[in-house]
C-alpha cells in the first residue's frame, strides 16, 4: 500500500511477537501493571511506557505478555485518556508548525506540512468519533 501523502511504497511494519510459554526472566504480571501505573502517573505516554518496559525490564510487550492492551489496564484502574494519543501528538505538531508559520510567514513547504498535518487529524477525528473513542460533540477547536 502507498504511503498517504507521498508517492512512494514503504515495507509493511515488524512482526506481531508469538509467544508459547513465558519466558523465565520475565516478571510477573502484577509488578508489570504496577510498572505501567507508576509511569502513567509519572507522566509518560503508553508508546513510552512500552519502551521503558522493553529496554529496562525485558518485557517484550505488554499485550503478548498480560493478553491485554495497555489501555485496557489503565482503564480497569481508572485513568481514562480523554484524547487518544497519535491524536494528541498531531496536535502538537499542528501546534508546533504553526508556531513556526508564525514567524517565517514565506515558508510555503511548511505551510503545506501544516495542512497535511490538518487532513491527517480530521481524518483521525472522524474515525473515533465513529468508533465511540471521542464523543460525537468533541470539538477541535477546543484543542487549539
Amino acid at each position: 500500500m502507498a504511503r498517504m501523502h507521498t508517492r512512494k511504497r514503504g515495507k509493511s511494519g515488524s512482526k506481531r511477537l508469538q509467544l508459547t510459554e513465558r519466558p523465565s526472566w520475565l516478571v510477573t504480571d502484577d509488578e508489570i501493571k504496577d510498572q505501567v501505573l507508576k509511569m502513567k502517573k509519572d507522566g509518560l505516554s503508553k508508546s513510552m511506557i512500552g519502551i521503558r518496559l522493553r529496554d529496562q525490564y525485558a518485557v517484550p510487550g505488554v499485550r503478548p505478555v498480560m493478553h491485554k492492551k495497555m489501555s485496557q489496564i489503565l482503564a480497569e484502574n481508572g485513568i481514562k485518556e480523554d484524547i487518544p494519543e497519535d491524536l494528541s501528538f498531531l496536535i502538537k505538531r499542528y501546534k508546533n508548525v504553526s508556531k513556526h508559520l508564525l514567524l517565517n510567514k514565506k515558508d510555503i513547504s511548511n505551510r503545506r506540512g501544516r495542512d497535511l498535518i490538518m487532513s491527517k487529524m480530521l481524518r483521525l477525528i472522524r474515525y473515533y468519533k465513529r468508533t465511540g473513542r471521542l464523543s460525537k460533540d468533541w470539538s477541535l477547536d477546543r484543542v487549539l
